[in-house]
Protein backbone atom coordinates (compact mmCIF):
# COMPACT_ATOMS: atom_id res chain seq x y z
CA UNK A 1 0.00 0.00 0.00
CA UNK A 2 1.34 3.55 -0.81
CA UNK A 3 1.26 6.48 1.47
CA UNK A 4 -1.04 9.30 -0.34
CA UNK A 5 1.31 11.95 1.74
CA UNK A 6 4.77 11.01 0.75
CA UNK A 7 6.11 12.02 -2.55
CA UNK A 8 8.09 9.47 -5.62
CA UNK A 9 11.26 8.22 -4.74
CA UNK A 10 12.47 10.90 -7.13
CA UNK A 11 15.29 13.78 -6.04
CA UNK A 12 12.60 16.00 -5.58
CA UNK A 13 9.18 15.90 -4.54
CA UNK A 14 6.67 17.32 -7.36
CA UNK A 15 4.17 18.08 -4.69
CA UNK A 16 6.70 20.14 -2.58
CA UNK A 17 7.67 21.92 -5.74
CA UNK A 18 3.75 22.62 -6.45
CA UNK A 19 3.92 24.15 -2.86
CA UNK A 20 6.86 26.41 -3.94
CA UNK A 21 5.29 27.28 -6.58
CA UNK A 22 8.76 29.03 -8.68
CA UNK A 23 8.88 27.69 -12.19
CA UNK A 24 12.62 25.57 -12.20
CA UNK A 25 13.08 25.67 -8.53
CA UNK A 26 12.85 22.57 -6.53
CA UNK A 27 12.90 22.20 -2.60
CA UNK A 28 15.33 19.43 -1.29
CA UNK A 29 14.84 20.57 2.60
CA UNK A 30 12.72 22.67 4.87
CA UNK A 31 14.60 23.47 8.63
CA UNK A 32 12.09 25.58 11.15
CA UNK A 33 13.84 27.86 13.18
CA UNK A 34 13.48 30.35 15.72
CA UNK A 35 13.48 32.82 13.38
CA UNK A 36 11.10 30.99 10.68
CA UNK A 37 11.45 28.52 8.01
CA UNK A 38 14.65 27.83 6.08
CA UNK A 39 14.04 26.33 2.76
CA UNK A 40 16.77 24.78 0.43
CA UNK A 41 16.35 24.72 -2.73
CA UNK A 42 17.95 23.84 -6.19
CA UNK A 43 17.54 24.37 -9.76
CA UNK A 44 17.08 21.26 -12.34
CA UNK A 45 19.49 19.56 -13.98
CA UNK A 46 20.13 21.96 -17.18
CA UNK A 47 22.93 22.34 -20.35
CA UNK A 48 24.44 25.56 -20.21
CA UNK A 49 26.59 27.71 -22.35
CA UNK A 50 29.54 30.00 -21.59
CA UNK A 51 28.15 33.37 -21.96
CA UNK A 52 31.08 34.53 -24.11
CA UNK A 53 31.70 31.95 -26.28
CA UNK A 54 28.99 29.49 -26.30
CA UNK A 55 30.78 26.05 -25.76
CA UNK A 56 28.66 24.00 -22.77
CA UNK A 57 29.40 24.89 -19.54
CA UNK A 58 30.97 21.98 -16.94
CA UNK A 59 29.65 21.71 -13.86
CA UNK A 60 32.24 23.93 -10.60
CA UNK A 61 29.61 22.76 -8.01
CA UNK A 62 27.43 24.79 -5.84
CA UNK A 63 27.27 27.91 -3.46
CA UNK A 64 25.30 28.86 -1.05
CA UNK A 65 23.04 32.18 -1.43
CA UNK A 66 20.59 33.33 1.10
CA UNK A 67 17.63 34.89 0.06
CA UNK A 68 14.60 36.05 1.74
CA UNK A 69 11.15 35.16 0.44
CA UNK A 70 7.50 35.59 1.06
CA UNK A 71 6.17 34.86 4.39
CA UNK A 72 4.80 31.59 5.10
CA UNK A 73 2.74 30.35 7.24
CA UNK A 74 2.68 33.45 9.27
CA UNK A 75 6.60 33.03 9.29
CA UNK A 76 9.62 34.48 7.67
CA UNK A 77 11.06 32.58 5.30
CA UNK A 78 14.66 32.31 3.91
CA UNK A 79 16.17 30.54 0.97
CA UNK A 80 19.53 29.03 1.00
CA UNK A 81 19.52 28.23 -2.89
CA UNK A 82 22.26 26.33 -3.95
CA UNK A 83 23.77 28.25 -6.49
CA UNK A 84 25.02 26.27 -9.24
CA UNK A 85 28.43 27.77 -10.22
CA UNK A 86 29.36 26.46 -14.31
CA UNK A 87 33.03 26.51 -15.67
CA UNK A 88 33.74 27.05 -19.18
CA UNK A 89 36.03 24.41 -20.77
CA UNK A 90 37.19 26.24 -23.64
CA UNK A 91 41.36 27.27 -22.46
CA UNK A 92 40.81 30.10 -24.84
CA UNK A 93 37.66 31.67 -23.39
CA UNK A 94 38.03 34.70 -21.26
CA UNK A 95 35.79 33.48 -19.08
CA UNK A 96 36.86 30.63 -16.37
CA UNK A 97 33.42 30.24 -14.02
CA UNK A 98 29.95 32.15 -13.61
CA UNK A 99 27.39 31.25 -11.98
CA UNK A 100 23.35 30.65 -13.21
CA UNK A 101 21.24 32.85 -13.10
CA UNK A 102 17.41 32.45 -12.76
CA UNK A 103 14.53 34.68 -12.59
CA UNK A 104 13.99 33.90 -8.35
CA UNK A 105 16.68 36.80 -7.86
CA UNK A 106 19.36 38.75 -9.53
CA UNK A 107 22.91 39.24 -8.87
CA UNK A 108 23.98 40.14 -5.19
CA UNK A 109 20.14 39.84 -4.36
CA UNK A 110 19.09 39.84 -1.00
CA UNK A 111 15.54 39.32 -1.48
CA UNK A 112 13.31 37.44 -3.93
CA UNK A 113 12.06 38.76 -6.86
CA UNK A 114 8.35 37.72 -5.86
CA UNK A 115 9.55 39.03 -2.12
CA UNK A 116 9.51 42.74 -3.77
CA UNK A 117 6.52 41.91 -5.98
CA UNK A 118 4.70 41.08 -2.80
CA UNK A 119 6.34 44.67 -0.89
CA UNK A 120 5.31 46.49 -3.77
CA UNK A 121 1.37 45.21 -3.69
CA UNK A 122 1.76 45.27 0.20
CA UNK A 123 2.61 49.41 -0.05
CA UNK A 124 -0.83 50.00 -2.08
CA UNK A 125 -3.01 48.32 1.22
CA UNK A 126 -1.66 51.39 3.07
CA UNK A 127 1.17 48.81 4.81
CA UNK A 128 3.94 50.30 6.22
CA UNK A 129 7.99 49.51 5.25
CA UNK A 130 8.65 48.88 8.82
CA UNK A 131 5.94 46.59 9.29
CA UNK A 132 6.53 44.75 5.55
CA UNK A 133 10.29 44.14 7.18
CA UNK A 134 9.16 42.68 10.18
CA UNK A 135 6.92 39.92 8.40
CA UNK A 136 9.68 39.42 6.18
CA UNK A 137 12.27 39.15 8.70
CA UNK A 138 14.82 41.68 7.70
CA UNK A 139 15.68 45.38 8.13
CA UNK A 140 13.66 47.83 7.27
CA UNK A 141 16.80 49.42 4.99
CA UNK A 142 16.67 45.93 3.18
CA UNK A 143 12.83 46.37 2.29
CA UNK A 144 13.55 50.24 1.65
CA UNK A 145 16.17 49.77 -0.77
CA UNK A 146 14.71 46.77 -2.64
CA UNK A 147 11.43 48.98 -2.96
CA UNK A 148 13.90 51.89 -3.93
CA UNK A 149 14.92 50.08 -7.00
CA UNK A 150 12.08 48.31 -8.23
CA UNK A 151 10.39 51.58 -8.18
CA UNK A 152 12.45 53.80 -9.65
CA UNK A 153 11.56 57.61 -9.69
CA UNK A 154 11.66 57.82 -13.01
CA UNK A 155 8.28 55.75 -13.43
CA UNK A 156 5.57 57.76 -13.48
CA UNK A 157 3.27 54.64 -13.23
CA UNK A 158 4.94 53.53 -10.21
CA UNK A 159 5.83 56.85 -8.69
CA UNK A 160 2.08 56.71 -6.59
CA UNK A 161 3.38 53.04 -4.76
CA UNK A 162 6.37 55.42 -3.43
CA UNK A 163 5.84 57.05 -0.24
CA UNK A 164 5.74 60.76 -0.39
CA UNK A 165 7.14 61.27 3.08
CA UNK A 166 8.87 58.95 5.89
CA UNK A 167 5.64 58.60 8.43
CA UNK A 168 5.70 58.57 12.39
CA UNK A 169 5.76 54.86 11.64
CA UNK A 170 8.69 54.28 10.03
CA UNK A 171 10.98 55.18 12.84
CA UNK A 172 10.88 55.30 16.45
CA UNK A 173 10.35 58.30 18.16
CA UNK A 174 10.49 59.38 21.75
CA UNK A 175 8.68 61.69 23.46
CA UNK A 176 11.11 63.93 25.32
CA UNK A 177 10.18 66.63 27.64
CA UNK A 178 12.54 69.77 27.71
CA UNK A 179 13.18 71.22 31.31
CA UNK A 180 14.95 74.64 32.02
CA UNK A 181 17.94 73.82 34.13
CA UNK A 182 18.80 76.19 36.50
CA UNK A 183 22.65 77.61 35.80
CA UNK A 184 25.15 75.86 37.65
CA UNK A 185 26.95 78.34 40.35
CA UNK A 186 30.28 79.53 39.50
Amino acid sequence: MTNSMSCSHGRWCTRADALLGVEGVHLSSVTATAAGLVLGVETGEDLTGCPDCGVVAVGHGRRPVRLHDIPCFGRPVRLMWAKRVWRCPDPDCPRTTFSEEHPLAGPHAKLTARAVGWATDALQLDTSVSALAHQLGVSWWMVRAALTEACPLTLPEVDELRPRMLGIDEHRFRSVRFFRHPTPPI
